[in-house]
């Protein structure tokens, strides 16, 4: 592609050309119009430089750390409500058990002396009679 001048419209580069002085009636070789030269910003012939394509911002080091962070959270959090949930459900059988016992006392007054009785005992078999017997009322 060979240069041309904006002030002469010659095959030199507009640095080169003899025309040192100011043009009174400029011509533009761009469109052909007198009264402005080819730099000039307001012709309408003057080529549009095509704006590139809109890049996506790449994903740096430390983003992407970021966000893998942000997942072991998540993570830990669900790991840490499956505990909990285990641990009220393991809570809420205990208190079953408890109120279980409650109502066996009630009906057994007798059991809680029996308890205390098998503190002493010195055998399996000598508690096993101690609560039957309370059971039973003798």
């Amino acid at each position: 592609m060979h240069p041309r001048c904006i002030k002469c419209s010659g095959q030199h580069a507009t640095r080169d050309c003899t025309i040192k002085e100011k043009i009174e009636e400029p011509t533009c070789i761009n469109c052909g119009e007198k009264g402005h030269l080819a730099a000039w910003k307001g012709c309408k012939a003057l080529p549009l430089i095509q704006k590139t394509s809109i890049r996506k911002p790449c994903k740096t080091c430390a983003a992407s750390s970021k966000s893998r962070k942000e997942e072991e959270p998540e993570i830990i959090n669900a790991e840490k409500t499956t505990d909990m949930a285990t641990e009220v459900s393991d809570l809420k059988d205990s208190l079953e058990a408890l109120k279980e016992v409650k109502t066996l006392l009630q009906e057994f007054p007798t059991l809680l002396e029996a308890v205390r009785q098998c503190r002493h005992a010195k055998s399996r078999q000598e508690k096993v009679l101690i609560v039957l017997n309370a059971l039973v009322g003798i």
